[in-house]
């Protein structure tokens, strides 16, 4: 399960990690009045359930509330085509309007689920603010993994080790470790696949602040949080993935023209293969459960 930018800035924030200040409008008055509160100097971003949007056009500083106005009308109801959204792109209904962060670096962390070893793993680089998938491919030596032991945690020297290792000395490296045992707490807690900061800073005056936010809830354990279906941006989501979600059924649309309807996830997916390698196009991903072998 996703949620936007600010839902996750919100999150880290209640466990004691810096973000900036910040509101969320739903109308282009409504980002002209936060660009006031924020001094007219600012960043607006425009909210989806995916990556790359300062490439796309969804990421901008502004120094005016009404030039903030002006670009708020041009975002929303636009569509977003991003890496991570396919062609079809998503549409923009919610704006987050931030105060603008004088930066003095930029780092990306994260914690995600290793499916090898079956535990959370902590991932860090010095390269923030950049596809992580770009610098492990260029840059592999700079991206440092750490898998946490799920009997002891994440512990201090662990945290500081990977904090000496972005290049972090002094107070900063100390308000490191203790971002990163607040962070693991959050991912813990919450019940997280995936909680990302890209980029996390250092701003002029010294200060560490998650500048973006990514998280991903684990499916498995929603009902274990009630507000969590609240959270949910149903405007993002595709109309025949709810509905199947209603009847407990993995679906995913797919850009093709051939439908599958498989029971059993491995026998779905290698379907689609098959259907790749003879020149065919999915049109989705349908697993109606393992459990009807056998069944009439």
């Amino acid at each position: 399960m996703n949620i936007h930018e600010y839902q996750a800035k919100e999150i880290l924030n209640s466990y004691g990690i810096p973000i900036p200040r910040g509101r969320v409008a739903l109308t282009s008055d409504q980002v002209e009045r936060a660009a006031k509160m924020m001094g007219g100097r600012c960043v607006v971003k425009a909210q989806i359930y995916a990556g790359g949007r300062g490439k796309a056009g969804g990421v901008k500083l502004v120094h005016y509330p009404e030039q903030a106005q002006e670009y708020g009308k041009e975002l929303f109801g636009r569509t977003l085509v991003t890496k991570q959204t396919g062609p079809q792109g998503l549409k923009v209904r919610r704006i987050l309007v931030e105060e603008a962060v004088e930066i003095a670096r930029e780092f990306y962390l994260s914690i995600t689920l290793d499916r090898e070893s079956s535990r959370y793993i902590l991932i860090a680089s010095a390269e923030g603010g950049m596809d992580i998938e770009e610098v492990a491919n260029k840059s592999p030596e700079k991206i440092h993994t750490l898998q946490i032991d799920p009997f002891t945690g994440l512990r201090a020297y662990q945290a500081r080790k990977v904090a000496l290792a972005l290049g972090l000395t002094g107070s900063v490296c100390e308000d490191c470790v203790e971002l990163l045992m607040n962070l693991y707490r959050a991912c813990q807690e919450k019940d997280c696949a995936l909680v990302e900061i890209n980029p996390l800073v250092v701003t002029k005056a010294g200060w560490l602040m998650a500048m973006d936010a990514k998280i991903t809830f684990d499916d498995n354990a929603v009902f274990r949080h009630r507000e969590y279906p609240d959270m949910m941006d149903y405007s993002q989501l595709d109309p025949l993935e709810i509905t199947a979600g209603k009847y407990d059924l993995a679906y995913i649309k797919l850009s093709g023209s051939i439908g599958c309807l498989v029971n059993g996830a491995g026998l779905a997916m290698a379907t689609l293969d098959v259907l790749k390698e003879f020149g065919g196009e999915p049109a989705n991903f349908l697993d109606v459960g393992g459990g009807l072998h056998g069944k009439k």
